[in-house]
């Protein structure tokens, strides 16, 4: 039987780099994953035994070696997910921040509309209801509630027309 092929040749110390992404919980759990696979493959296993023995493809497998001798410690981690770029940017949330911290009740839609105007960005009503929820704000649904009492006079002159609104008459004034 022959010896089997050991695609990744490890140094003592990026072992030890290995070792300790391993064994280290702050990492995700593909990254501790993917340095498992490595220093097992440098201690000879076959590309097939990593694949069964992590129930992963050995494409999957293979791909994991390829990235970690193309990238190094970098290849280890995913990396960034496809699609549209984010719209919000330093300043819009900058923005949002200072527009939060005034007395005034805001919600995500008068948000949004308020970055269009300022910065010319449309970003939908769930996008920033979901960027306040990463960035620690937190909510409950607001009440309707006048900022100031109503002027006594204003409120007497109009007294018989409340009453009236109350019983859900139709008024004259």
């Amino acid at each position: 039987m022959s010896k089997p092929l050991r695609l990744v040749h490890l140094t003592p110390e990026e072992d030890q780099d290995l070792k300790r992404i391993e064994l280290t919980p702050k990492f995700s759990e593909k990254v501790r994953l993917r340095a498992r696979i490595l220093r097992l493959s440098h201690q000879g296993w076959t590309i097939a035994e990593l694949a069964e023995h992590f129930d992963r493809s050995i494409e999957a497998v293979r791909q994991d070696l390829l990235r970690y001798q193309q990238d190094g410690l970098r290849g280890l981690t995913d990396g960034k997910a496809k699609g549209k770029p984010t719209l919000f940017t330093a300043q819009i949330e900058e923005f949002m921040h200072e527009k939060l911290k005034e007395e005034r009740l805001w919600n995500c839609t008068l948000l949004s509309e308020a970055t269009l105007k300022q910065f010319g960005v449309l970003i939908k009503r769930e996008a920033i209801r979901t960027k306040l929820h990463d960035l620690g704000y937190r909510w409950k649904r607001g009440r309707y509630s006048p900022m100031k009492q109503a002027d006594p006079g204003v409120v007497s002159q109009h007294e018989a027309s409340l009453e009236t609104l109350k019983k859900g008459l139709e008024t004259g004034n």
